[in-house]
């Protein structure tokens, strides 16, 4: 108790002089997490472009002895479905190693937002097709408005989350690319009628590395894809969120604000 009112005794000059040493010992604290952050994040850099080389002549040699040989076929799509998976990996390291070090390259310009999405429905619809799964795409009867950002950033993620519904939808169910305006914002929304997202996951789904529950588990999807889609959005000043799906599913949305 006597300890106690002696530091409710102590003058103001006193008091500061506390304060700067707890938050010099708080930083000081704080340095070597940092310091370590960073290392890592060079170290994934590091790593990811030294296994882009060889995994280049695996896949280059793989495909010289598939047109060669029609032995052992299924072991040599084995090889290439894995070293695409591989590749595909080490690309998102190398992009979440770029949000790590802030050089990102951003280009934000005037997008027509009609064009951007059926471009991405353009792009994105043979691969429906291929799996069995149906594509609409849902704009309001009048031109969307213009926004300025990053045109091929912005179709990044939209493909980023279309890959996501379809690798978590069951055949034949139907995925919705759509926009609409509210208020002073324009939405973008990727919607799937798969197995939904429980409200746990929901905090958690754009972390990295992050993976849910088994049954939205696939061997392409490392846990990165929605963590890259995040860190994009927020670089492009927009917000990414998800919801449930009416009926089952999830419903992914950015929303971007629309320039006066």
């Amino acid at each position: 108790m006597e300890g106690l009112l002696r530091l409710f005794c102590l003058p103001s000059t006193g008091i500061a002089a506390l304060f700067f040493v707890s938050v010099l010992f708080v930083t000081n604290m704080l340095k070597p997490i940092k310091e370590s952050q960073e290392k890592q994040s060079r170290f994934i850099a590091a790593a990811s472009h030294e296994l882009r080389s060889p995994l280049s002549v695996i896949c280059a040699n793989n495909s010289a002895i598939a047109s060669v040989t029609n032995d052992s076929q299924k072991f040599i799509e084995g090889i290439d479905k894995e070293c695409k998976r591989m590749a595909r990996l080490i690309n998102d390291m190398l992009i979440l190693a770029s949000a790590d070090a802030k050089s990102w390259e951003i280009k934000k310009e005037p997008v027509e937002t009609d064009t951007l999405l059926i471009e991405t429905y353009e792009a994105f619809l043979p691969l429906c097709l291929q799996k069995d799964h149906s594509l609409s795409l849902e704009l309001p009867e009048e031109a969307l408005p213009a926004i300025i950002s990053d045109k091929e950033r912005l179709k990044q993620v939209l493909l980023i989350l279309l890959d996501n519904a379809l690798a978590y939808s069951p055949n034949n169910k139907d995925i919705i690319l759509r926009s609409y305006t509210n208020n002073h914002f324009l939405y973008l929304e990727v919607q799937d009628h798969g197995v939904g997202i429980a409200d746990k996951d929901k905090k958690l789904i754009f972390d990295r590395f992050y993976r849910i529950d088994p049954s939205r588990n696939e061997k392409q999807h490392f846990g990165l894809g929605l963590s890259i889609a995040k860190e994009i959005i927020q670089l492009l000043g927009g917000k990414l969120t998800v919801r449930d799906t009416e009926g089952g599913g999830a419903t992914f949305s950015i929303r971007i604000h629309i320039p006066s």
